[in-house]
């Protein structure tokens, strides 16, 4: 499976500037914004974290180049705490530099007595240590705040410029972008997440962790395909666990989970985080939601603004469901994930079964338009790391549940 036929085709008509994102980490600044409208700029040094003070320890983490989850696998090793006593509202992207709060449960004393410190690493940073009165739960934001350069453009500084403002006035007018999900909801260098979340729906925990561990990508090192490949042939556990880097943390704790348990896989998958089993089952409803609205928009209507029957209106905005145990269908949505789901092994009774409520696929509503704010062009400027080409400079900001990628392909595409 390609990586575009993932996502939502590109409807915009301006023509777009081509080039790259995240030819560096730094190309790509995302800053959290509270749902006090509080922005959080990783460029900065010092935050002021509003809320009442209580029993939680609550933190700015600054990363650069390292996904959330491995961050806070980090954080709760070093400073010796359970994993599943951290909490964030969002997750955010790997290769770039980011900022968002965190809150941690059981550190209240040790933090009172000096006994934790600000981590400082050239990949994580933890700023503005202090106790707070809540816990933070998925979709505790606002949003997110991005600053953004687009390298390697073959094009020149007027034509870039031109292009660029008249897609921001095109979207502007129009607001309708679809709000489909990006690649990394999927995986940017192994977009397997759905599927691992398609064989835990269907109740096979060993294809699940077999996709998860073994199936290979070409963009990975050499020894992370070796490993993986070893895993995926033989499943020699002892040997792929000797190949496997050991920035692979989570690919580690299920194989040496599966030696422990003797192969007991149901176990070894319960033992993740609750987010990150999560993750899978959402990415899957995430795939399958792409597909609804690629056919929604393509077939049925292109007006993001009038619901066809069995889509819900709500605070201006359209909403079509992400199939789950609690989301009813009706209508030509029915009709459509009846179509999608004619190709795929998992059926609509699947997402009732008890597993899938275990494993968070309860299912919701989401918005089918993505509406940027603040869309700013910076500049243009000579791209120092392409010769002869140039980059621009973009901000804008987006509310929770949508992706700066799905924009960017919008003011890219060819």
């Amino acid at each position: 499976m390609s990586s575009s036929s993932l996502l939502t085709p590109v409807i915009t008509k301006t023509k777009g500037i081509r080039g790259v994102i995240k030819q560096k980490p730094e190309d790509f600044i995302v800053g959290e914004i509270s749902q006090d409208f509080e922005i959080l700029d990783p460029r900065g040094e010092n935050f002021k974290l509003e809320g009442k003070k209580g029993l939680f320890t609550h933190f700015v983490l600054i990363k650069n180049n390292i996904d959330t989850s491995a961050a806070l696998d980090w954080i709760a090793k070093i400073w010796g705490i359970p994993r599943k006593n951290i909490g964030i509202a969002g997750s955010k992207d790997k290769k770039a530099l980011t900022a968002q709060r965190v809150s941690v449960w059981g550190i209240k004393e040790q933090l009172e007595k000096g006994k934790i410190q600000e981590i400082n690493t050239p990949k994580i940073k933890t700023k503005s240590l202090c106790l707070q009165l809540k816990e933070l739960r998925l979709g505790n934001l606002w949003g997110n705040f991005f600053e953004i350069t687009i390298r390697n453009i073959p094009l020149d500084k007027d034509t870039i410029r031109g292009r660029i403002k008249e897609k921001f006035r095109e979207i502007e007018s129009s607001g309708t972008l679809l709000n489909g999900f990006g690649l990394q909801r999927f995986g940017d260098v192994r977009p397997i997440t759905h599927l691992v979340g398609e064989k835990l729906l269907l109740g096979d925990f060993k294809a699940a962790i077999r996709e998860y561990v073994g199936r290979t990508f070409e963009k990975e090192t050499k020894s992370a395909i070796q490993s993986r490949k070893i895993y995926w042939e033989n499943e020699d556990i002892q040997e792929s666990l000797k190949k496997l880097p050991n920035y692979l943390q989570i690919e580690r704790q299920l194989l040496t989970g599966l030696l422990r348990t003797k192969n007991d896989y149901e176990q070894v998958f319960f033992s993740l985080p609750g987010q990150l089993r999560k993750l899978f089952i959402h990415a899957y409803q995430s795939y399958l939601f792409n597909k609804y609205l690629t056919i929604r928009y393509t077939e049925y209507s292109n007006d993001l603004l009038i619901p066809v029957e069995g889509e819900r209106i709500g605070n201006d905005e359209v909403y079509a469901p992400m199939i789950g145990s609690k989301v009813q269908l009706t209508g030509k949505v029915k009709e459509i994930y009846e179509r999608i789901l004619e190709d795929e092994t998992v059926s609509i009774n699947d997402f009732s079964k008890p597993l899938s409520r275990k494993l968070g696929g309860t299912g919701t509503l989401r918005p089918i338009r993505m509406r940027p704010e603040k869309l700013k062009l910076i500049d243009v400027f000579p791209d120092e790391f392409n010769e002869g080409k140039n980059k621009a400079r973009i901000s804008f900001e987006l509310r929770k549940g949508s992706y700066a990628t799905e924009l960017l392909r919008e003011i890219m595409k060819h």
